[in-house]
């Protein structure tokens, strides 16, 4: 290393340095116990937030490295690195960054391409542009059976808002977003209902966590989940770029909920947004392509 370097820089280099080592070495072992169990198995046991060797230990990491460089954004610390390229050492260090990002997202395509993962919809259509007002579905509070039927005719949009697993903490934020804006919803004569594919006794935890006021349906069989073509992918989740995304929550003191141990949901479901008329006809649709991909308030409050 170049002997009077700007301090600050040789300490972006070493923390750099660090970051990539740990991404390597989670990288490692997920590569070596994915090939020792089922690949089912691995994703249900071995991806999972409470287990710090797991893949998600990525986002503690990009979190310190954060922290390490006085930042807590992924863009302020990439402006950190642009600005220093006079330093080789530096610029090797952002190399082996980029390359464990390659790396990474490859081994996650490998698991969706093995585990077909992909769009819900059975017969590959693209997705109606009616929703079936006859579909059951579960009253999250009451445990009752219900159908849409029960929203639609009266008046007032439905804005469906399909939540990935309980503890999304990027589908908390949405829906804190959403009630803060409830004034700009009950102009625009909009209903905010969430559905869950989830089992009633995590809604019953969810619910009391988050204080959510809207009405929540379960939708055990993901059937409205299939008919809006959501997918469930690996890839689209834990990428390289949303694990340094997802650290910056960390960064800003936020903590990501934890699930119930008795309850096994699906972390790879992807969730969506969709606005039906009275009649159950979709106005707008927004299938999300990663957790941190939800729709602005005033692009829901734009659809006709």
């Amino acid at each position: 290393m170049a002997e009077g370097a700007n301090p600050a820089v040789l300490s972006c280099v070493q923390a750099l340095g660090a970051f990539v080592a740990k991404g390597n070495a989670l990288l490692e072992l997920a590569d070596k116990e994915s090939k020792e169990v089922s690949l089912q198995e691995f994703v249900r046991q071995k991806l999972r937030i409470e287990q710090e060797q797991s893949l998600l230990g990525l986002i503690e990491a990009a979190a310190a490295l954060y922290r390490s460089l006085c930042v807590k954004r992924k863009r302020d610390a990439e402006d950190l690195w642009r600005n220093n390229k006079d330093c080789a050492a530096l610029q090797d260090a952002v190399q082996d960054f980029q390359l464990l990002a390659v790396q990474w997202d490859s081994f996650l395509q490998r698991l969706d391409d093995e585990l077909h993962l992909g769009a819900k919809t059975p017969t590959g259509d693209h997705p109606s542009k009616c929703i079936s007002p006859d579909t059951p579905l579960v009253d999250a509070k009451t445990g009752e059976t219900v159908t849409l039927e029960k929203y639609l005719g009266k008046g007032k949009k439905i804005l469906l808002v399909l939540i990935r697993q309980f503890s999304c903490l990027l589908c908390r934020l949405h829906l804190k977003d959403l009630e803060e804006n409830q004034t700009s919803l009950d102009a625009h004569s909009v209903q905010v209902v969430v559905v869950s594919f989830g089992r009633q006794e995590g809604a019953t935890h969810w619910l009391k966590e988050t204080g959510c006021r809207y009405d929540m349906l379960l939708d055990p069989d993901r059937k409205v989940y299939a008919a809006f073509g959501l997918e469930a992918s690996v890839k689209k989740v834990l990428n390289f770029s949303n694990m340094l995304l997802y650290a910056e929550y960390v960064a800003d003191n936020m903590e990501f909920p934890r699930g119930l141990p008795s309850l096994q949901d699906d972390m790879f479901q992807l969730g969506g947004d969709f606005v039906l008329d009275e009649r159950g006809r979709v106005l707008f649709r927004h299938c999300c392509q990663s957790p941190t991909d939800r729709p602005p308030v005033e692009d829901i409050l734009s659809a006709q």
